[in-house]
């Protein structure tokens, strides 16, 4: 693969990573059901303050949006493998559904974390 489609590849990637995390931003915050949220965070052991917890959550994945496109950084993409890591085992351990659901919301994200770790390796090879 040559330099110039590798950095093609790090551009779809890095704009692909922001999308997701906006979208997920807007998504849970102004169409799906908070309501329904809230009950999964309660479901998953946080039963005080789930409105805070669910808007943090918003407003982190917010973030990660913003940062993915304008301050992409090694960590960055670390922080955000770990943040989908944290995510992933919460929901598997509380809400095991989502292992078998048919879209496979979790077992995505396995392919997630393979392109963030592609960032943060081609971060640090262009730093």
């Amino acid at each position: 693969m040559t330099a110039a489609n590798l950095d093609r590849l790090y551009w779809a990637m890095r704009l692909g990573m922001a999308f997701i995390w906006l979208w997920t931003a807007f998504v849970s915050w102004c169409l799906y059901p908070q309501a329904e949220s809230i009950a999964w965070l309660q479901r998953s052991g946080i039963t005080s303050h789930t409105g805070q917890v669910f808007a943090a959550s918003c407003l982190a994945d917010l973030l990660m949006g913003i940062a993915s496109l304008l301050h992409a950084r090694p960590w960055l993409w670390w922080m955000q493998c770990a943040l989908v890591a944290g995510y992933s085992l919460v929901i598997a351990l509380f809400l095991p559904e989502f292992l078998i659901h048919p879209f496979g919301p979790l077992t995505k994200n396995i392919t997630l974390a393979v392109g963030l770790v592609f960032l943060a390796l081609y971060e640090k090879s262009r730093a």
